[in-house]
C-alpha cells in the first residue's frame, strides 16, 4: 500500500483524512457563501523512524499539517466626516441640517 490515498486514510486510524475532509467542506461552504477564492494546504512529513543494518529505511513516522484559508464576506465600508474638533460623525457638518431637532417631523404610527 503505497498510494497517497490509500496512506492518508490509514493515517491516525482515519482521523486525517476526516479532518482534510471536514476542512474541504468548510472551504467549500465558504466560497460558495462568498464567490471568492480559498486554500486548503495539506502538508505531509514523512521521515525515518527506524534503520536497519546498511543503512536501510524499515520504518516511518507521517505527519499531517493542513491549513485553511477560507475566503470571508466583505463587511463593507463606513464613512464618517470629521469636525472642526476632530471628531467623527456621519452628518456633514459644512451643511445645514434640513430640520432642526425641534422641527423634527412627527412620524405617526
Amino acid at each position: 500500500m503505497s498510494d497517497f490515498v490509500s496512506i492518508l486514510m490509514e493515517m491516525r486510524d482515519g482521523e486525517v483524512a476526516l479532518d482534510v475532509n471536514r476542512k474541504f467542506q468548510e472551504l467549500l461552504n465558504s466560497v460558495f457563501e462568498t464567490g471568492a477564492k480559498g486554500r486548503l494546504t495539506l502538508t505531509i512529513d514523512v521521515k525515518p523512524s527506524k534503520m536497519a543494518m546498511g543503512g536501510a529505511v524499515v520504518e516511518v513516522e507521517t505527519e499531517h499539517d493542513c491549513k485553511l484559508k477560507k475566503p470571508e464576506l466583505s463587511i463593507g465600508r463606513s464613512l464618517f466626516f470629521v469636525t472642526a474638533d476632530g471628531a467623527l460623525t456621519r452628518d456633514n457638518p459644512a451643511q445645514i441640517a434640513l430640520y432642526s431637532e425641534q422641527e423634527a417631523p412627527q412620524h405617526h404610527g
